[in-house]
């Protein structure tokens, strides 16, 4: 709608190098970056079962979105209107913001998890949510009904999944069912609309790659492995571990860019990603209780 493009001008109109770089930085809180972080963090190192029900919650979450964007294929303002795209544009459809589902979704369940323990939780991560929102319409990348939308689907998704999990109670890896179930609808519908290949595809094929690796691990990690993460309570230890982890992680991301075919979306997308949980949810676990750090 016109009104949004003229939002999107009107916040465009503060733009110089300074609010430039500052609002591309806070449109990473939005990112899987942010995402993974928080997510090893909470697995190797606070609370594994948590850290499990985080990761689902949000991984289900970046999937629907997706297939949002591909049923709705909304322009992005850039493409729409006479909007500049600050920063690389996006190659993905506008509507819902992803982005901001994400951040929603991260928000959520951060503040459901610890929102009673400290009040700076909750005005941290409302605070975060609303600066993404602001950003991907300041970097004119998404319109105003986007980010809202992102909003209501990240806080939607985090409660229903996180009430599918206390039904579980302490059979939460029993999630991998519905979730896998709801996987196969998502990659069967995309996939039979030749929808693999583009860049909304191709994200969910990431998404769910991890997800059935990392729930497969978590399966033999909490029956098997059984890592005590507060074995070692030392503060060095828990640094080490996201050092080793997140090294790997990043090592197997962007290494295996170098020889698997961006033509084959199931081996550069879903196998990467499958790749990176299978590390984090059951091998990275197993390399730290067998050094003991």
């Amino acid at each position: 709608m016109q009104f949004e493009a003229d939002l999107i001008t009107l916040l465009q109109r503060m733009s110089n190098g300074f609010t430039d770089v500052v609002f591309l930085g806070i449109s990473q809180l939005g990112t899987e970056l942010a995402f993974m972080v928080i997510a090893v963090v909470l697995y190797w190192c606070i609370d594994k079962v948590y850290a499990y029900k985080f990761f689902n919650v949000y991984i289900l979450g970046v999937a629907v979105t997706n297939f949002l964007k591909l049923g709705v294929k909304r322009p992005r303002p850039f493409d729409a209107y006479n909007v500049r795209s600050i920063g690389d544009p996006e190659t993905t459809y506008s509507f819902p913001s992803g982005h901001t589902e994400s951040i929603s979704s991260i928000s959520t369940m951060l503040t459901l998890r610890y929102g009673k323990k400290s009040t700076a939780v909750p005005i941290v991560c409302a605070a975060a949510t609303l600066l993404v929102m602001l950003s991907r319409m300041y970097l004119g990348q998404h319109y105003l009904t986007d980010v809202l939308a992102g909003l209501v689907l990240g806080i939607a998704c985090a409660a229903a999944f996180m009430a599918l999990f206390r039904l579980l109670r302490d059979k939460e890896e029993l999630f991998i069912i519905p979730g896998f179930v709801l996987a196969v609808i998502i990659i069967s519908v995309i996939g039979s609309a030749g929808m693999l290949s583009s860049p909304s595809g191709a994200d969910i094929l990431k998404g769910l790659g991890a997800f059935m690796a990392f729930d497969i691990g978590y399966y033999v990690e909490k029956h098997f492995v059984k890592y005590d993460i507060k074995s070692n309570r030392k503060w060095w230890t828990a640094l080490l571990r996201l050092v080793i982890g997140l090294g790997v992680a990043v090592g197997i991301q962007q290494g295996f860019k170098l020889f698997l075919p961006q033509d084959i979306p199931m081996l550069y997308c879903f196998l990467r990603y499958f790749l990176i949980a299978a590390w984090a949810s059951v091998v990275a676990p197993l390399l730290f209780k067998a050094v003991k750090i």
